[in-house]
This record gives C-alpha cells, sequence and structure tokens, in this order.
C-alpha cells in the first residue's frame, strides 16, 4: 500500500462516519507525519487523560517526593460502583498498584484516589511544563456534576504525540521511569479499538484508551518489528452511535488496521 492509498483510505473512512474525527499517525524512524486530520482538535479527553496522570506522578518520583512503593490510602468515599479492584475492603494501595490499575484496567477509583492525593494542579502544572496546548485536568473520573457546571478534562492527538514522544525517546522522565511508565501502558487489557482487528504477535503497543458516550480514543506507541509509530485516533460527537460506541471503536480498528498493513506490507 502506497502512501498515498492509505491517504485516500483514512479520507472516506472520516468522511462516511457520522462523527467528528481526529487522526494523527507519526513515524518515529522516518521522523515524519504520516497521516494528520484535525490533530490539534480540542476533545474530551475521558480515559486518555490517564497518560498526563501517570507521568505527572512519576515526575515527583523522579523528583524524590513520592516513591513508588508508599501507601497511599483509599477511602470508601472514593471507592466507585464501577470497579473490579477496589471492591475487597482494602483501603491502602501502593502508589505503583495505584498507577498500573489506573492504566491497565482503566481504573477510575484509583485515578480519583490519585488525583486527590496528586492534586489537579499538579497534574496541570506538569502538561504545561511539557508544552501541551490542550490538554487539562478539571475533574475527577465520573463526576458528572462538574460536567454540568462546565468543567471536564480535555487533551489532543497532537498533545498525545507530545506525551508518547517524550517517552519514546526518554525526554521527559528519566530512562528508567519512561521504559517504567511504557511498562504500564503496553500491560493495558482493552483491545476494543486500536487493536480491535490486528491478531499479530509482532505487534505491541504502550497506549491508552478512553470513551464516555458519543465519543471514543486510542492513542499510543505501536512496535512492529523494527518499524515503531504514534497512532492517536479520536472520535466525538458520534450522535448516531447507539451500540455502547462500537461505530466509534469500528472506525478506529480500520484505521489502526490500514496502517500496521501500510507498514506490514511495506
Amino acid at each position: 500500500m502506497k502512501n498515498s492509498e492509505l491517504r485516500d483510505y483514512a479520507e472516506n473512512e472520516i468522511k462516511d462516519i457520522n462523527a467528528k474525527v481526529s487522526l494523527l499517525v507519526y513515524d518515529f524512524n522516518d521522523k515524519k507525519t504520516l497521516l494528520s486530520f484535525q490533530a490539534e482538535r480540542k476533545v474530551v479527553s475521558a480515559s486518555t487523560i490517564k497518560t498526563p496522570i501517570l507521568l505527572a506522578a512519576l515526575d515527583l518520583v523522579q523528583g524524590g517526593k513520592l516513591k513508588t512503593e508508599q501507601k497511599i490510602p483509599v477511602p470508601a468515599k472514593e471507592i466507585l460502583d464501577d470497579t473490579q479492584v477496589f471492591d475487597r475492603g482494602v483501603r491502602e494501595y501502593t502508589l505503583e498498584e495505584l498507577l498500573t490499575w489506573m492504566i491497565i484496567n482503566s481504573d477510575n477509583t484509583a485515578t480519583n484516589v490519585l488525583i486527590e492525593f496528586l492534586g489537579m494542579d499538579t497534574v496541570n502544572a506538569y502538561c504545561r511544563k511539557l508544552g501541551l496546548k490542550s490538554t487539562v485536568l478539571e475533574r475527577k473520573m465520573l463526576d458528572w456534576d462538574a460536567i454540568e457546571q462546565g468543567r471536564n478534562n480535555y487533551t489532543s492527538a497532537e498533545d498525545q504525540l507530545a506525551v508518547f514522544s517524550g517517552l519514546y525517546h526518554s525526554s521527559i522522565l528519566t530512562p528508567e521511569l519512561c521504559a517504567y511508565a511504557l511498562g504500564i501502558l503496553k500491560r493495558q487489557r482493552d483491545f476494543s479499538s486500536a487493536l480491535r482487528y490486528i491478531a499479530d504477535e509482532d505487534l505491541s503497543a504502550a497506549h491508552k484508551t478512553g470513551g464516555l458516550d458519543y465519543l471514543n480514543h486510542d492513542a499510543g506507541i505501536f512496535y512492529l518489528s523494527g518499524r515503531d509509530y504514534y497512532f492517536g485516533c479520536f472520535v466525538t460527537d458520534a450522535m448516531d452511535d447507539t451500540e455502547k460506541n462500537e461505530i466509534s471503536k469500528k472506525l478506529i480498528g480500520r484505521l489502526s488496521r490500514a496502517v500496521y498493513n501500510y507498514y506490514k506490507e511495506g
């Protein structure tokens, strides 16, 4: 598949869906952008905001203010109904456990405990330190009252590339901490979007998904036989998506598969 064919395919897919789509594909080996559609668009982040939260915490570890093994209280009032982890009555976990569950299970209880522990100002200051233009944390997970009051969490395909590029090049944390973060991101258990149509043991991904009503995202680093690339797709306003974001997830899956084919066949 030629680059022009990939671009035509992506344009047609994006044109045919009743939603707004941001897409950004960057080739780390050739150091160039492969695809870019509305990549600068600011979108409600859903759980993709959890990657900057992870890195903000590790920045404090790097500075000696936190340790991954230190214990953090998990108050009963913070435990949300959707948790699959914090339902055993245990009320203290290590920072490492909270960070891991926040990413691999996208656990909202772990996320909210970390937001409370770190502070929103700390996370937002770290995002500004990275030079992110659209990424901001304004509310906890599942805080619908905050949304009604006009507060939400935001990011963009471009900002997520900056985050993952920094991890890839070990430029935003020590090489050890970047490897630590990537190790957690590689263990994410959601395969419903970018990895939906790919069953290749040669492909691995350090990525984070996110979804709410009428929106679905997936962004991260994809490693394929020595060819490393960033894939970030953010789908919002999918007003005809009545099957728990399946339309959005399938679009992300098709676009991701097309990029995979481009590299696999090339």
